[in-house]
């Protein structure tokens, strides 16, 4: 039997019950922070001004890393130390990592809505289910924290409110601000091209380029001016450019991409640890950036999974970069004597987790799994030191969701634990979106059941 406050129907008993028609993705009016409601009133946490979030494309094997479930297919080099009673950890993938538990809260009793790449990335960045006709509406979480600050930015503020970093090779995509202004787009960031392009440093080069500017600006005035539903697509472009040109002309830009190489080697020589220096950058800076979405891809492991290519490679990866972010933000201070890390929410997780048990034989691999994987949680608030839920002993089935609520935590619940963190309202809807069809920041119409989403309370102690 379901529990009433967490599920109620499934989402084709909804559409039995009455019908839902949804229009065609076109052209929308500008719509802004105002024009959302709730639906009643929440408090949200307000704990954190910023949020790191380290996606773990491809989904990352739970039962290998941090919900550890040591059998016959554990090879002996992953080091298997109890950290701290009842914790096992493989301290020959992540033994910096082991340093910066007492920062991080481990949630065991995560569960996905897909196993699908495509779908179950889209869901991860979105916290809605991929609905084809609704695909190119629906904005990114990102994009909603980027509309929602908008109207906190200081007038000093120059950098991009959404940044991501290296979302290539993912199937579903880097989402976009769907039917919001591209204003509230992610500013993507690749960090194997030369990281010099985003900064102008000759004061000839300076000069040449706002002549320029200002010419293109006089050229295109009236398309820039012109409100019509038909010129939204060159507004959004010229958002995107303005955007592009306050990041050039502010001198303190040249920093944060200025990456030494005494840090880069401490944060692990990569492309993913050269992206948290960046995050870590961007934060530090205080200068406009509040949601940053970083991409560390690889994690799809369904051949040789013990290979050293693979796990061991993003494990190699993954320890020095997310350690040495942790470890930075929680030693780095404002002048109000708080840290960095207090202020900044990180999230660390895949789209699922893999196969539990045996590997596959044959390939050696695990394949994709939605029923249980695990996420890591940090700063914004968060009490380190926890691990919260708890898996069956094979790692296949969520047996205490550790958070006093009878179902798995999903995406809805995550997204809404951000919001609440960033001081949002995660109950709010926007009307006259494109379809018709009201835009609610968290759906109560999950991908196959209706959920009561909520903030994951226990993080937070």
């Amino acid at each position: 039997m379901p529990h009433l406050l967490d599920n109620y129907i499934t989402r084709r008993q909804a559409f039995r019950a009455g019908a839902t028609s949804v229009a065609g993705y076109w052209l929308s009016p500008l719509l802004n922070a105002q024009a959302a409601k709730p639906a009643e009133r929440t408090k949200p946490r307000n704990s954190a001004r910023f949020v790191i979030f380290l996606m773990l494309d491809g989904g990352q094997s739970h039962l290998d890393t941090w919900d550890l479930k040591e059998g016959k297919w554990t090879p002996p080099n992953f080091d298997v130390r109890e950290v701290q009673p009842g914790v096992k950890w493989p301290m020959g993938l992540y033994p910096k990592l082991s340093r910066q538990l007492h920062r991080t809260a481990i949630v065991r009793s995560l569960e996905a809505w897909d196993s699908v790449h495509g779908r179950a990335q889209y869901y991860v960045q979105s916290a809605h289910s991929l609905n084809p006709s609704l695909h190119k509406e629906i904005p990114s979480v990102g994009s909603v924290v980027a509309m929602e600050w908008q109207q906190r930015r200081k007038p000093s503020d120059s950098l991009p409110s959404y940044v991501a970093l290296n979302v290539v090779g993912n199937q579903s995509g880097l989402l976009k601000s769907g039917f919001l202004p591209a204003l509230y787009s992610p500013f993507h960031i690749q960090t194997e091209t030369d990281l010099n392009a985003y900064v102008v440093d000759d004061e000839q080069e300076k000069r040449d380029f706002q002549r320029r500017w200002a010419l293109l600006k006089d050229f295109d005035a009236r398309l820039r001016n012109d409100p019509s539903l038909q010129a939204k697509a060159f507004r959004d472009y010229n958002d995107h450019y303005e955007s592009a040109v306050k990041l050039l002309a502010d001198p303190r830009t040249a920093p944060l991409f200025q990456l030494s190489m005494e840090e880069k080697t401490r944060y692990g020589t990569s492309s993913f640890g050269d992206a948290c220096l960046i995050a870590r950058n961007l934060v530090e800076a205080d200068s406009g950036t509040h949601f940053i979405f970083v991409l560390h891809d690889g994690w799809d492991h369904h051949q040789r999974i013990y290979e050293d290519r693979n796990i061991y490679h993003q494990s190699r990866e993954l320890d020095p970069a997310l350690s040495s972010l942790l470890e930075d933000l929680g030693t780095r201070k404002r002048a109000n004597g708080s840290t960095l890390l207090d202020e900044t929410l990180i999230v660390t997780m895949g789209e699922f987790g893999r196969t539990p048990g045996n590997i596959t034989e044959g390939l050696k691999g695990r394949d994709h799994y939605q029923y249980a994987f695990t996420g890591l949680f940090a700063g914004g608030g968060v009490k380190g030191g926890q691990i919260i839920g708890k898996t069956s002993d094979d790692g296949g089935k969520v047996v205490d969701s550790g958070w006093g609520v009878k179902r798995s935590i999903y995406m809805e619940d995550i997204a809404t634990t951000i919001y609440s963190a960033m001081g949002i309202d995660w109950r709010k809807t926007v009307k006259g979106t494109p379809s018709g069809r009201d835009f609610y920041y968290i759906e109560p119409f999950a991908s196959q059941k209706m959920i009561v989403s909520r903030e994951i309370e226990p993080l937070f102690g």
